[in-house]
């Protein structure tokens, strides 16, 4: 069990979702905050929540498709609170279309957020962790996604949270020597606006596009509680436990270990 209390942690995507709740779970066990988002009145908003709690914040833009967006935002994080022991590479997105159905820029826009955005976010800061002794972390949020067969509709955002998976392993493995912690968060469905990421969608992708009201109807009705989600992955990291696993109901669970057993049944050793 590690002290969050007095650690500096910057969050991405942290301006509304599963990043604001990571946010304040960690601004309420004490660590001083940096939330960072593409939309930076929404950062600084949380930021400003957070404050409330008694912690140093501050709220940052930051477009994790940008790697020089990611390095100027760790620069600031680091000259306004210090060196970072807690690095939480959250921001994502999903597209409920296919890899033959979707715009190619779209695809390029969910892959570039979901996998490139948490490599550039870890690297960013990752000369500083290993500089540092003591309790250090990488928190990564993939899905319930990064463990199932991929839903009919959404089999190119499936494929993206498996990346994300493999990378939060490999992070793992490469950075235990060092001392550092990672921790995964798989959530199933989640109360939160992912359903409208488009409204933050950079003119390079083709700007931003909002859904209906209409269209979120299945995420409130179904969705779990995101604040139960970050309570949840800010346990896990203290515990420094690897696998932060919510599924949102007894079906998602069981998906898990219907992969679980297919891989298995597929297993045939050389005849030697």
């Amino acid at each position: 069990m590690q002290k969050i209390a007095g650690t500096n942690a910057v969050i991405t995507g942290g301006g509304d979702g599963i990043g604001r709740a990571l946010t304040l779970e960690l601004a309420k066990a004490g660590a001083n905050v940096a939330v960072t988002d593409i939309r930076t009145d929404a950062a600084e908003a949380v930021a400003a929540e957070a404050a409330a709690l008694g912690v140093k914040s501050i709220g940052l833009s930051c477009d994790v498709t940008d790697e020089a967006s990611i390095e100027e935002m760790a620069a600031q994080a680091a000259a306004e609170l210090g060196p970072m022991q807690i690095v939480w590479a959250n921001a994502g997105l999903g597209i409920g279309q296919g890899f033959t159905t979707a715009r190619r820029e779209n695809l390029r826009w969910m892959y570039q957020v979901n996998v490139d955005g948490i490599i550039d976010t870890v690297r960013a800061f990752s000369d500083s962790l290993k500089e540092q002794s003591g309790f250090r972390a990488i928190g990564v949020t993939a899905s319930m996604a990064s463990l199932t067969h991929p839903d009919a509709g959404t089999p190119s955002y499936s494929a993206s949270k498996y990346a994300v998976m493999g990378i939060a392993e490999g992070l793992r493995t490469e950075l235990a020597p060092e001392g550092i912690n990672v921790t995964v968060l798989c959530p199933g469905l989640v109360n939160t606006r992912i359903w409208d990421g488009a409204r933050a969608r950079p003119e390079k992708f083709g700007g931003p596009r909002h859904a209906s009201e209409e269209a979120g109807a299945h995420w409130r009705e179904a969705g779990m509680s995101v604040d139960q989600v970050g309570q949840w992955g800010v346990d896990a990291l203290r515990e420094g436990q690897f696998f932060a696993v919510m599924p949102n109901n007894e079906d998602s669970r069981d998906a898990v270990a219907a992969r679980q057993a297919e891989i298995l049944a597929g297993i045939r050793y050389p005849v030697r």
